[in-house]
C-alpha cells in the first residue's frame, strides 16, 4: 500500500493524486522547516553485548507510527531479517544485531537506512501536505 493510500484512508483527506503532483508540489522551498515528527537528536547508537544498533523514533500521530512499523514488518519479512521493535506510545526503538554472530553486519546496516528513509519520507509527506500548497 502507498503511504499516500494509507494516510487517506485513515484520515479520510484528499491528497495528491498524480505522481507529478506529488513531486512538483513538494519542490517549493529550501528554508529549514520544521518537521512534525522529531527524530532522537542521537541517531543510531551502537551497543556492546553484543554489539546492535539502536534507534528511538518519535512520531506525532499513531496513523505515522502505524504505517512506519507495518512497512518495517514488510521490510524484514521481504530480506528475511529481523530486528527487536519496542512501541511505547508514540515512541518505536528498534534493535538490530546479526544473532548468529552476535555483532552488526551488512543486513543491520540495510535496515537502519531503511528505517531512516521511511521515516524521512513520512516526515516529508506530513509537512508537504500541511504545507505545501501554501507556499507555491
Amino acid at each position: 500500500m502507498r503511504l499516500l493510500e494509507f494516510l487517506e484512508r485513515k484520515q479520510g483527506s484528499s491528497l495528491p493524486s498524480g505522481p507529478a503532483e506529488i513531486a512538483l508540489g513538494t519542490l517549493h522551498t529550501t528554508m529549514p522547516i520544521s518537521l512534525p515528527i522529531d527524530p532522537d537528536p542521537s541517531g543510531w547508537i551502537t551497543v556492546q553485548d553484543p554489539e546492535r544498533l539502536i534507534k528511538t523514533f518519535l512520531f506525532d500521530t499513531s496513523i505515522h507510527l502505524a504505517y512506519f512499523v507495518s512497512e518495517l514488518m514488510l521490510y524484514q519479512e521481504e530480506v528475511k531479517h529481523h530486528a527487536k521493535i519496542i512501541i511505547d506510545f508514540r515512541d518505536v526503538t528498534v534493535e538490530t544485531y546479526t544473532h548468529d554472530i552476535d555483532s552488526v553486519t551488512r543486513q543491520d546496516i540495510s535496515l537502519t537506512e531503511f528505517c531512516d528513509e521511511l521515516y524521512g519520507d513520512i516526515s516529508f509527506l506530513d509537512y508537504s501536505r500541511n504545507h505545501g500548497n501554501s507556499q507555491r
